[in-house]
């Protein structure tokens, strides 16, 4: 199981859960690249049971959020354009 977090900048209560959307998220992975953040298109449940991989949502200063969450990663998205690699 990974373990990933990211930034929710809205209300809580507004956040669409279950539904596949594009998120920025951090690797939480205790190697080299912890913290490494990626963009992808994932379904983010307050279900912690729901989906394979762990998800810590944090609010707009850092708070945690309290509990777990569970992640479903779609697709790995590359945010820099093909002309600029």
């Amino acid at each position: 199981m990974a373990e990933y977090d990211t930034f929710i900048l809205t209300d809580l209560n507004e956040f669409t859960q279950d539904q596949a959307q594009d998120m920025i998220i951090r690797d939480l992975a205790s190697t080299k690249a912890k913290y490494c953040c990626k963009v992808v298109k994932a379904r983010a449940s307050s279900d912690p049971d729901k989906y394979g991989d762990r998800l810590w949502p944090r609010l707009g200063r850092g708070q945690w959020v309290g509990k777990p969450w569970s992640i479903e990663i779609i697709e790995w998205i590359n945010p820099i354009p093909e002309e600029w690699r």
